[in-house]
């Protein structure tokens, strides 16, 4: 038995799917679908069923799947002892980030990690925080890097750095907001840009209004946009409040084209993480790095 086979099949069980395990491991559905077949002709066993549109295990299925990533551990264990694996990592790594992870600490984690192991691939995805947290949880990833943590008790998390959700205004607004201060039930009156749905920085803020009784459908958003340096340019053409990281603007702030605005009882302090599930397979080159951010932030 071919236990690269086993790696396969994990990943299809995990995604429920052929076509994604497909493009995840970067090889064509039909060289997965034939690694199936030969692990059910070598068992002599089926191990999958169709279940509406997901391709879910039989009871063999679940038992293979139970004992393959026992296996896999196993033989990653194995190289690493009798063939010094550390010098000889290699492997694509898929790196899943909410926007700011993406924007502010990734490249130097990318960059520190390639350093230990510099025959690894990246391909870095820039999506939400919720679709970090679907990715992992459907199996798609191992790992990810959001702004808030799940509620999935599941998920273990790492805390990597830390910021604040704040309103900034055009430097354009100063004579509206001398003393640099605002009632949260003044901000009905006033434009808004912000991030999309799912996103982290606009959950926090979102909660803020609850808190004070106000709907975010209640403001009056003219933008909603996925990037964080969009959303900066619309802010120093004065078309709106803006909803960002306070990293995100320290430039902006620095050169006085934008100052952050005191909301009435807002305080948004909030954590950037590392998440993974521990129960999942990961590749050796996802084990090096999860054993990478587990060292690096250790005293954290």
């Amino acid at each position: 038995m071919n236990t690269s086979y086993l790696r396969t099949f994990i990943e299809v069980i995990n995604l429920k799917n052929i076509s994604k395990a497909a493009e995840k491991l970067f090889i064509t559905q039909p060289a997965v679908s034939k690694q199936m077949q030969l692990l059910e002709k070598d068992f002599g066993a089926e191990l999958f069923k169709k279940s509406g549109r997901e391709i879910v295990p039989t009871e063999e299925g679940y038992i293979l799947y139970k004992y393959a990533k026992s296996v896999l551990s196993e033989e990653n264990k194995i190289y690493s002892l009798l063939r010094c694996e550390d010098d000889l990592v290699k492997g694509n790594l898929t790196v899943y980030t909410s926007s700011m992870p993406a924007d502010y600490y990734i490249h130097d984690l990318i960059i520190e990690f390639n350093k230990l192991y510099p025959e690894t691939t990246y391909v870095i995805k820039k999506i939400d925080s919720d679709m970090v947290f679907k990715n992992i949880e459907e199996g798609f990833t191992s790992f990810g890097f959001t702004g808030i943590l799940s509620k999935n008790k599941k998920l273990k998390s790492i805390c990597i750095a830390e910021d604040e959700v704040v309103v900034v205004a055009s430097a354009e607004k100063n004579e509206e907001f001398k003393d640099r201060k605002i009632k949260a039930a003044d901000l009905l009156e006033q434009k808004f840009i912000v991030r999309e749905k799912g996103s982290a920085t606009l959950h926090m803020f979102e909660n803020y209004l609850n808190g004070k009784k106000i709907k975010l459908s209640d403001l009056n958003i003219v933008i909603q946009a996925e990037d964080n340096d969009i959303i900066k340019k619309f802010i120093t053409n004065n078309l709106g409040l803006a909803v960002l990281p306070k990293k995100a603007v320290e430039q902006e702030i620095n050169e006085i084209k934008a100052f952050i605005l005191n909301v009435e009882g807002m305080n948004l302090k909030r954590k950037l993480y590392y998440v993974y599930q521990p129960d999942r397979y990961f590749s050796k080159v996802e084990e090096k790095f999860k054993e990478f951010m587990v060292e690096r932030y250790k005293d954290k």
